[in-house]
């Protein structure tokens, strides 16, 4: 079969099937997408809530919890325990498939009815995570708080995307056993570490960026094997100690000198095109130990999947936001654990099924919410196998004949996912928010859901920013009881005890911004998940912007001609970085 140009019946721009993509979609049972990469993307993340929460009561056992449902949502939202417990069945929801009217109609009916888990964790649960109440989607963990997707992970806090690692703060995409790590992104095995970024294997390393296997750098980019480094000059480890204490990192003043100096080193040497380590045959960012990826960001150990990012071990595998030891899933947030799952949200351990939020260790059913353990089930209602495989086909071809159509005239038939518009989350709640940055005009007009009015305290501050000490040697345990104010979004916020420790064991003052405000700072220094056919900067004997002077011998141009190669790459053209191909990139940095 050929490739194909098809028109996105969304933004309206063009997008290629390549035949790969065809067999795919026919191995899997569905008909090719009618939405391009971008807007099957946009769409899917606004069915994701990471990290606005709210405070609401369980409506069975009516403890006070915290959600990613807002109250006023018109969810029936159940604590983590009672969710999990026997004192509810979901089969009793169960309705009949009405062929009058489209099926997308039928499951939010159907979604507004049955209790949804408050939190997606495992937090309390035989087998499970212990002290970690507050996190989403999350799993086999240990003291816990506030930690957003993420997995086999102890004494952590306020971090999303972290994996098999301990002592994370303020972290983002970080993992493969890391420890003790402040404001690392994308930090790997790093050990008592402070803003570390793009980095591998650092210890007691301080505003590093693209350094590895390096201990006691500060202020440093593009270093490897090193030691006593400041601004990438070697010192010795007298005269390293002695620069490193006069800045003062303990104190918040000193960070933020730091902080400052260290953006104008960032733009001086050359970035690596993508961050690839041990991949064949893969085109993406941030991948590693990946083999035939198109498409990808932030995966590890993955195998033959395209348009995946921040996942774990899936194998053969398309369009998914986030997921974990899967095969042969299609258009999935965090369907973990299954085999042929298409069009999941928060589903785990099932294997063929389609349309489904919230069921796990199912098989075999269609259009169901919080079921468990179940086979052969349509909207809740329980058939026998004969009678499920009787009905499926014949919902399909009526999913095609009555499509939804959304209010911009979007047929919505099988083979598409959820419909935006009929998502419990506000475009603003969402993670599309995090790739998709709209106002609320924008949205509205897109026809996406905006929650009107976030949930947040302010102006109940009990000490104000100027109040709080400098430095962590002066701050005392009362500070536990105070009630502090962002500087950024004036949103009201405390310092808990665990964290209070993990700032004295690592000398870091307290933060002057909430969490939120500090998440989206990280978001914004990563890269985006998207990819821009570009040239390489090298000239020759410098960059292409003069600010580089090359100092190795470049393979693909020795006679210092600018070098040919072009690429794939997640830095958009108007950025400043100066960015080379690998060839480049290692006769200077690796």
């Amino acid at each position: 079969m050929a490739s194909e140009t098809r028109i996105c019946q969304n933004c309206k721009s063009d997008f290629i099937i390549e035949p790969e993509d065809f067999n795919f979609y026919e191995k899997i049972k569905v008909p090719p997408p009618t939405f391009c990469p971008e807007c099957r993307k946009q769409r899917r993340l606004t069915w994701r809530n990471d990290i606005i929460l709210y405070s609401r009561s369980c409506d069975l056992c009516e403890k006070s919890i915290l959600s990613i449902y807002s109250p006023d949502s018109g969810l029936t939202v159940y604590c983590v325990k009672c969710w999990w417990s026997d004192k509810w069945d979901p089969k009793e929801y169960g309705k009949d498939y009405d062929f009058s009217k489209p099926f997308f109609e039928q499951f939010r009916e159907l979604q507004q009815r049955v209790p949804i888990i408050a939190l997606a964790n495992d937090d309390g649960l035989i087998s499970g995570s212990i002290n970690c109440e507050y996190t989403q989607d999350f799993s086999n963990a240990k003291n816990c708080y506030m930690v957003f997707v993420a997995w086999k992970l102890e004494d952590s806090l306020y971090s999303h995307y972290i994996l098999d690692s301990r002592g994370m703060v303020d972290c983002l995409s970080s993992w493969d056993n890391s420890d003790s790590v402040y404001e690392g992104i994308f930090a790997e095995r790093c050990y008592h570490c402070r803003y570390v970024y793009y980095s591998v294997a650092l210890s007691d390393c301080a505003f590093c960026l693209d350094c590895r296997d390096s201990s006691n750098c500060f202020m440093c980019t593009g270093l490897r094997h090193k030691q006593y480094c400041f601004k990438n000059r070697q010192y010795t480890k007298e005269e390293y100690k002695k620069i490193f204490e006069e800045y003062r990192l303990d104190t918040f003043s000193g960070v933020e000198r730091a902080k400052k100096e260290f953006e104008g080193m960032l733009y001086l040497k050359p970035r690596k095109f993508a961050n690839l380590r041990n991949c064949t045959n893969s085109i993406g960012d941030y991948l590693s130990n990946c083999k035939n990826i198109r498409d990808g960001f932030v995966l590890q150990r993955v195998e033959d999947c395209r348009w995946v990012e921040s996942s774990d071990a899936p194998k053969s595998s398309y369009d998914l936001s986030t997921g974990g030891e899967l095969e042969q899933c299609y258009e999935g947030i965090t369907p973990d654990h299954s085999y042929q799952s298409r069009f999941a949200i928060f589903s785990w351990k099932n294997r063929d099924v389609f349309y489904v939020d919230g069921v796990h260790s199912s098989t075999n059913v269609f259009g169901c919410c919080g079921l468990k353990k179940a086979q052969y089930c349509i909207l809740n209602k329980q058939y026998s196998k004969e009678e499920y495989d009787e009905m499926l086909p014949k919902i399909q071809v009526h999913m095609a004949q009555v499509p939804y159509m959304d209010k911009n005239g979007v047929a919505y038939r099988f083979g598409e996912f959820f419909p935006a518009e009929l998502s419990y989350f506000g475009y603003n709640e969402s993670v599309a928010q995090d790739h998709f940055l709209l106002t609320e005009q924008e949205a509205r007009k897109r026809n996406f859901n905006w929650r009107g009015k976030l949930q947040m305290t302010v102006g109940k501050e009990t000490m104000q920013t100027d109040e709080i000490p400098d430095g962590i040697a002066d701050i005392n345990d009362t500070i536990l009881n105070e009630i502090l104010m962002c500087i950024e979004c004036k949103r009201n916020y405390r310092i808990v005890s665990q964290e209070l420790q993990f700032y004295r064991k690592l000398a870091i003052p307290l933060p002057r911004r909430c969490f939120y405000c500090r998440h989206r700072t990280r978001v914004n220094f990563r890269n985006p998940f998207k990819l821009w056919h570009r040239a390489c900067h090298c000239a020759g004997e410098k960059s292409e912007n003069g600010v580089y002077a090359n100092t190795g011998t470049h393979p693909s141009h020795p006679k210092g001609e600018p070098c040919p190669n072009e690429f794939e790459t997640s830095y958009a053209p108007e950025r400043p970085e100066i960015v080379y191909c690998e060839q480049c990139y290692n006769a200077e940095i690796a």
